[in-house]
C-alpha cells in the first residue's frame, strides 16, 4: 500500500510485531534543518493532507458500490440467460444496459477502460487524477500551502462533489428501478420438468 500522510514533527512510540513476535522504541520526529519551517505551514500542509486523504476514501467507497453492484446485475444477466433466455429477455437487457450505466459512472472516477496496447493516457481528467495531483503537491510543499495547492484541492473538491451527486443520482434513479424490476421476478432456479419416454 502506499504511505500515509507524513507525521507531524514530535515524539512517537513505534510497535512492530512479526507472527508472535514484536517489539517498540520511542523515536523524534524532527523537521528538516535546511528548511525553515514554521509549526503553522506544517499543520497546514498536514490538515490539507488528511482532507484529501477523506477524499480519496469517499471516492474509494462509492467505485466499490458501484463495482459491486455492476457485479450483481453481471450475475442476473448471466443466471437469467442461463435459466430461459426468451423469458426473461427484458430482464437480461435491463442487466446489459445498467453495467454500461455503471461503467460510465465509474469512468468519471477511474476514466474509461483503454482497450489500445503500449503506453496510454486517458484525455480527460478523472477524480481521482484531480485527487493525486492536489495530494502530491501538497505533500511535497513543506513550507506551507500556496495558491497552486488550493486551486488544486478546490478542483478535486468539486469534481469529487459532481461525482458523487451523479453516482447517488444513479442509485436513486436507475439502480433503483432496475433492482425493483428484478427482484418481481422470484427468479427460481428450478425448470420445468418433462416425462421421458421412448414412445
Amino acid at each position: 500500500e502506499r504511505g500515509g500522510i507524513d507525521v507531524k514533527p514530535g515524539t512517537y512510540k513505534i510497535k512492530v510485531s512479526f507472527g508472535e513476535m514484536s517489539d517498540e522504541t520511542m523515536i523524534e520526529v524532527k523537521s528538516d534543518p535546511r528548511l525553515n519551517t514554521s509549526m503553522a505551514s506544517i499543520n497546514e500542509v498536514y490538515e490539507t493532507s488528511k482532507k484529501l486523504n477523506t477524499f480519496t476514501q469517499t471516492a474509494a467507497d462509492a467505485v466499490k458500490q458501484l463495482v459491486e453492484s455492476k457485479n450483481v446485475a453481471s450475475k442476473y444477466q448471466k443466471e437469467l440467460k442461463e435459466l430461459d433466455e426468451k423469458a426473461f429477455k427484458d430482464q437480461i437487457k435491463a442487466s446489459k444496459d445498467i453495467v454500461k450505466q455503471i461503467d460510465s459512472v465509474i469512468a468519471i472516477y477511474l476514466g474509461k477502460e483503454d482497450k489500445r496496447q503500449g503506453i496510454t493516457r486517458n484525455p480527460e481528467v478523472t477524480v481521482m487524477q484531480r485527487i493525486g495531483n492536489a495530494g502530491f503537491y501538497t505533500r511535497t510543499r513543506k513550507t506551507g500551502i500556496t495558491a497552486t495547492e488550493k486551486r488544486l484541492f478546490q478542483f478535486a473538491e468539486d469534481d469529487l462533489k459532481k461525482a458523487l451527486e451523479k453516482t447517488n443520482a444513479f442509485f436513486e434513479d436507475k439502480w433503483k428501478v432496475y433492482r425493483e424490476e428484478i427482484e418481481k421476478q422470484e427468479v427460481s432456479p428450478f425448470k420445468e420438468t418433462k416425462a421421458f419416454n421412448l414412445n
